[in-house]
């Protein structure tokens, strides 16, 4: 029988520990976990292969775009969030290895921020200007962060 935390002797995996399940919750559910995360090449989504990261780039890269693709796109970015939030509460539930688990995490961070992206670009945000809102964003989020991470280690004693 597999035990939580231990290595198993038939695969050599090792499955996720609650506190290690619950810190990689934590962090998906931090308002810029996708920060500087690697948007997925590829991904499935409803029976159709969505080249994710060349998406991204090729659309930023556009200065005019055809109607029917910001149209895609509109409708893509909930389906990517829709999918991100499946792999949390696969994360939550599932018993899984520790790579099967960050694997969940990376995935569920790459379609967020693609789907950050991309709503960014629809809405024409972007640039240096958008840069600086992002450091002074993610300066306050860290101390939110580090708030609620104190108030959870007060909470596991």
């Amino acid at each position: 029988m597999f035990q939580e935390g231990k290595d198993t002797e038939d695969t050599g995996s090792e499955y996720i520990s609650t506190p290690e399940r619950n810190k990689l919750l934590w962090s998906l559910r931090s308002d810029f976990a996708w920060a500087g995360k690697k948007i997925p090449e590829s991904i499935e989504i409803d029976g159709k292969e969505y080249r994710l990261r060349d998406m991204v780039r090729t659309f930023g890269d556009k200065e005019f775009h055809e109607p029917e693709e910001t149209a895609e796109l509109k409708a893509l970015i909930p389906k990517l969030r829709e999918r991100a939030k499946a792999d949390e509460e696969m994360l939550e539930v599932e018993e899984l290895t520790k790579a099967e688990a960050e694997s969940l995490y990376e995935e569920a961070v790459g379609l967020l921020r693609a789907a950050m992206e991309l709503k960014d670009r629809l809405e024409g945000k972007g640039g240096e200007r958008a840069a600086d809102d992002l450091k002074r964003m993610l300066n306050a989020q860290k101390v939110s962060d580090e708030k609620r991470f104190q108030e959870l280690i007060k909470s596991l004693k």
